[in-house]
């Protein structure tokens, strides 16, 4: 009898939930949109009941679109974007909007932490975390101050995934390699330290943290009513998950010690697992893997693909005679464009933060060097360089905490185009593998659970047996070189604009 395991991701925009067997082969995958709620300028939120029905409406057109029997799924796996921040009350409910983990309301909190010393000096040694608006951390402050009713009223604090586990088990739980992403958990003795959140006035939320559960273990089972609504087995056992930076580098078969992992979404996203945790405040971040004596070493910014997303969607979607085109035609649209023969960016350059940006805070996205000899091709083209451009200064940053090895792997949006997959390696001056692979978090997770359930020895050796090989994309030295002027005078314009 074959087993199967069901994934749930929750992304900054999208629930997905796919089924694996245990042996890689994905059965079915279901998509389902929560829009987001802008109410205030650098505000990102969702409605946490639309989340929750979005993640109903997904797990149930897998199960039934793939004809399995329900007793076959072995495990329920979850996976999810990291930070932000999901309160919930003594009943359940939801206390507020979710917060999403590129929202930056908390700006002026980070700079006064930063800027007097008091989180360097009392977080960042036992968590190996930089702070940045999207942090639970700063997330609670900002609340304490602004909200002190939503204080009252929570009685748990969640990363996304784990307020989905919540919902499918009515079990709270905290998994430890998201908790490892947050401000919260002593990276050396593995435990969830609340003594800090008093020594920066927010001892109001010490007893709120939910007690920590491992990426392996059964934190909880499919509850009876549940069941009925997504077409589960009610006693359906409900892992830890794993926290979805790691899952993304292991979906993408990037598990050996220094392998480098790009991932191209909303955030982007560089990253590598190591036996030596990097603690350095300039560092974004250093997490604990779902592997034994394992770290996951990232520099991240939320400035990668979603950039022309964004683009498509709040600047060429509303022009006339463009509404009628779907996302799929108008990035089709935008390729042609930059990449007809001769289009050049010329000295236009693009600084992708729309979504603001932790590695330059303050700045805002937009283009700048624009003549009246520039249009619509040196706008899009600067686009599609910038967020490459974003993703070199982050692997450079990681060339200098130890050297790189084995091939690099490439997930994310900018595989959808060829053609932006070649202008990313040539900046990067890497050959890159990408992986085609639907969801990387969800396999990710999945590749953890199989090995977690006894299918393969390790994390490793499931991820090398489940993970597909990919196609590499070799760089040119030629084009490499050229980008490198660009990217520096793009690195003048960051500096010029953002000090």
């Amino acid at each position: 009898m074959t087993q199967y395991i069901l994934g749930i991701d929750n992304g900054g925009t999208v629930s997905k939930a796919a089924l694996y067997s245990v042996g890689g082969e994905l059965i079915a995958l279901a998509t389902e949109s929560v829009p987001p709620v802008l109410t205030e300028a650098g505000w990102s939120e969702r409605d946490m009941e639309d989340l929750w029905t979005a993640n109903v409406g997904a797990i149930r057109a897998v199960v039934e679109d793939s004809g399995i029997d329900p007793a076959d799924v072995a495990a329920v796996t979850v996976t999810g974007h990291g930070n932000g921040l999901y309160l919930v009350g003594p009943d359940g409910a939801p206390v507020r909007n979710g917060i999403i983990s590129n929202d930056s309301r908390a700006q002026d909190i980070v700079d006064r932490w930063t800027s007097d010393g008091s989180y360097a000096e009392t977080f960042l040694d036992s968590t190996m975390q930089s702070l940045f608006p999207g942090a639970p951390l700063a997330l609670l402050a900002w609340l304490s101050e602004h909200e002190p009713d939503s204080v009252e009223r929570a009685r748990h604090i969640f990363m996304v995934k784990d307020y989905i586990r919540f919902r499918l088990t009515g079990v709270p739980a905290f998994e430890i390699t998201d908790a490892s992403c947050t401000n919260f958990l002593d990276m050396r003795t593995r435990t969830l330290d609340a003594t800090g959140l008093g020594r920066m006035g927010l001892g109001a939320w010490s007893d709120k943290l939910p007690p920590l559960v491992g990426s392996g273990d059964v934190a909880g089972r499919i509850r009876a009513d549940v069941a009925q609504q997504v077409g589960l087995r009610a006693g359906t056992p409900v892992l830890g998950g794993v926290s979805d930076i790691s899952a993304s580098a292991i979906g993408a078969g990037a598990v050996r010690d220094h392998q480098l992992s790009v991932v191209t979404g909303t955030w982007s996203i560089n990253e590598y697992f190591t036996p030596d945790p990097v603690v350095d405040e300039r560092l974004f971040m250093t997490s604990l893997a779902p592997m034994p004596g394992r770290y996951l070493v990232m520099e991240a910014s939320p400035t990668s693909a979603a950039n022309l997303e964004w683009f498509v969607s709040n600047v060429l979607k509303p022009l006339p005679g463009m509404e009628s085109l779907s996302n799929k035609e108008l990035f089709h649209l935008c390729d042609a464009v930059v990449f007809a023969p001769g289009a050049d960016s010329r000295q236009v350059s693009y600084l992708p933060m729309v979504f603001g940006s932790n590695l330059h805070p303050g700045g805002l996205g937009g283009w700048t060097n624009v003549s009246n000899a520039d249009g619509i091709t040196q706008l899009l083209r600067s686009l599609y360089e910038g967020v490459a451009f974003s993703h070199k200064e982050h692997i450079e940053r990681l060339r200098g905490y130890g050297a790189l090895a084995g091939r690099a792997r490439l997930t994310g949006g900018v595989t959808k185009s060829p053609e932006w997959s070649q202008l990313l390696v040539d900046v990067l001056g890497l050959d890159l593998e990408t992986v085609p692979v639907a969801e990387s978090g969800i396999l990710g997770a999945v590749v953890a659970a199989a090995a977690a359930l006894g299918a393969y020895p390790s994390v490793v050796e499931a991820a090398e047996a489940m993970v597909p090989s990919g196609r590499t994309i070799t760089h040119s030295p030629e084009a490499t070189k050229a980008y490198g002027a660009k990217f520096d005078a793009w690195l003048r314009c960051l500096d010029r604009l953002c000090r």
